[in-house]
């Protein structure tokens, strides 16, 4: 008797585990390039914003030479109390503030977090802290010192 020149049922489905096997493997790597292409874009997203802040805060300081406290949460008219001519810088630092925690939450997975750290009331240097959820056990962050 003469065998066939076709592939048997086992012969078949032994390919067929191994195309589904390779497949599953492609789409696992793509998932995570895609996955690392986020965490990334969202990297940049958080040290713009905090490069942008730090630009600001630069721009926007106090005549006495002091830190503007109103990034930490003060209010301007609260900070300004002790140097009248200061009223302006923080206001501008407020504003440059409001619109970081603006930038974060559009751009950024909820809950982001913008904290500003003033290490000293008598030096204009600031801390930018930006928290954001990306997955991981630990949320990611970057810090970034700005100074004059």
């Amino acid at each position: 008797m003469r065998r066939g020149r076709g592939y048997t049922l086992a012969e078949s489905l032994v390919a067929m585990v191994l195309l589904a096997v390779g497949l599953l493997g492609a789409a696992s790597a793509v998932l995570q390039a895609l996955r690392h292409e986020r965490v990334a874009a969202d990297r940049a997203a958080a040290v713009r914003t905090a490069e942008s802040l730090a630009e600001e805060l630069r721009l926007a300081a106090r005549p006495d030479g002091r830190a503007l406290l109103s990034v930490t949460g003060v209010t301007p008219a609260v900070a300004c109390a002790d140097h009248a001519p200061s009223c302006a810088a923080e206001t501008s630092a407020a504003a440059a503030l409001a619109d970081a925690e603006a930038v974060i939450r559009r751009a950024l997975p909820s809950p982001a977090r913008l904290q500003v750290r003033v290490p000293a009331a008598e030096h204009p240097s600031y801390r930018i802290e930006i928290r954001w959820p990306d997955g991981g056990l630990e949320p990611a962050r970057i810090v970034l010192a700005a100074g004059p």
